[in-house]
């Protein structure tokens, strides 16, 4: 049986840390302008990427991206520009994930024909209706009817728009809301028609919309944070005197800024959950100090200050040939482990409470009886 040296440890999980940074998860939205594919998209990225309000048709494609995660919005089907014989291989539809199509009232002939194509490419094709919230206030003022009726009403003429189609769903949401109607259920459906590795890239990359969400951000967190300690235990092998320090800090805060990516702790997202929810304005103060703390090089150093005497013996058994190198890994690793896992506890914590709140506030609006799943 062959020997596994720290050497081949370091490498394949480097090597694993690589196929997660570069994996991406592309997916294509199409619809008509104004039909809420900004707001989606803002809402599943938790931040501001996409411009809200235009009325000009899109012409190009447009791309949005967070990390792994893209969303392509696409240009309308059947136009002199994008004609509808050439417009797979012209939009490269057959290099997306998953398509998503959205309307505010109905369907057009050219999206049926496209959710066929896509379908029938293999394809995971989900249909949302955006603007729920405007439908129910529109439908009770017109026709009386209440929002379980309108509900039926809406799902009825999509299910006859899209008659013998094999979509993945049909989700009626309100483009601005993240957590409450059908949200959570195309989010946790377009994450469960991924594989392996692109399902993880989902989950650490899309906001954090439910506490099963959260959880399983903390799963994938958790590698990330092995990923990184074995970097650090890679650097204790390093016999150069002096940049023990250094070298840990750097990775500390490349790590800390991961996890917090992750969570939503950063301030675009923060700022932008706080303000869209109407949450205390603790939460932004929350962050900054959470960037204080695991972000900033004076707090990182500050909480190595723990390690100082683990840190001073690193440096020493470096002198000491094999022997001295193997405890110099260790400690290198130990230490960016028990980092790791303090970061994550309060990115978690921190995460949980902003969602725990926003659920709440949320509950007070239009849709106080509609069931949230957590």
């Amino acid at each position: 049986m062959k020997n596994i040296s720290i050497e081949d440890i370091v490498k394949e999980m480097k090597i694993k840390a690589q196929e997660l940074e570069n994996v991406k998860v592309k997916i294509a939205i199409s619809g008509q302008s104004g039909s809420g594919k900004s707001s989606m998209i803002n809402t599943i990225f938790g931040e501001k990427v996409a411009s809200v309000g235009s009325v000009e048709t899109t012409l190009e494609i447009e791309s949005y991206k967070q990390n792994g995660l893209e969303f392509y919005d696409l240009p309308g089907c059947g136009t002199s520009k994008f004609p509808i014989e050439t417009y797979i291989e012209d939009c490269n539809l057959l290099s997306f994930d998953s398509f998503i199509i959205v309307t505010s009232n109905r369907f057009y002939e050219n999206d049926e024909w496209l959710i066929n194509k896509m379908v029938d490419s293999g394809r995971s094709v989900y249909v949302v209706r955006t603007k729920m919230d405007e439908s129910i206030a529109n439908e009770k003022r017109d026709n009386d009817l209440e929002k379980e009726e309108v509900y039926l009403k809406v799902r009825d003429n999509i299910l006859k728009s899209t008659k013998g189609i094999d979509i993945k769903g049909i989700y009626l949401i309100s483009s601005v809301d993240g957590i409450k109607n059908d949200f959570k259920e195309l989010l946790d459906n377009i994450e469960n028609n991924l594989d392996g590795i692109k399902k993880e890239r989902f989950l650490m990359d899309v906001t954090p919309y439910s506490r099963e969400v959260l959880q399983a951000k903390k799963v994938a967190a958790g590698k990330i944070i092995s990923y990184s300690a074995t970097v650090a235990a890679a650097n204790g092998l390093n016999p150069i005197i002096g940049l023990d320090i250094s070298v840990d800090v750097a990775i500390l805060i490349k790590l800390s800024k991961k996890i917090g990516d992750i969570f939503g702790i950063n301030e675009k997202e923060i700022n932008y959950t706080t303000t869209k929810y109407g949450l205390d304005g603790k939460y932004v103060v929350s962050g900054k100090q959470f960037a204080a703390k695991f972000i900033a090089k004076e707090g990182v150093l500050l909480l190595l200050k723990r390690y100082s005497a683990s840190t001073a013996s690193k440096t020493i058994f470096k002198l000491i040939p094999f022997a001295g190198q193997a405890i110099a890994a260790g400690i290198g690793y130990k230490m960016t482990f028990s980092f790791g896992q303090e970061l994550l506890e309060e990115a978690y914590d921190l995460a949980y409470k902003i969602l725990d709140e926003a659920k709440n506030k949320t509950s007070n609006h239009f849709y106080e009886n509609e069931t949230l799943k957590y």
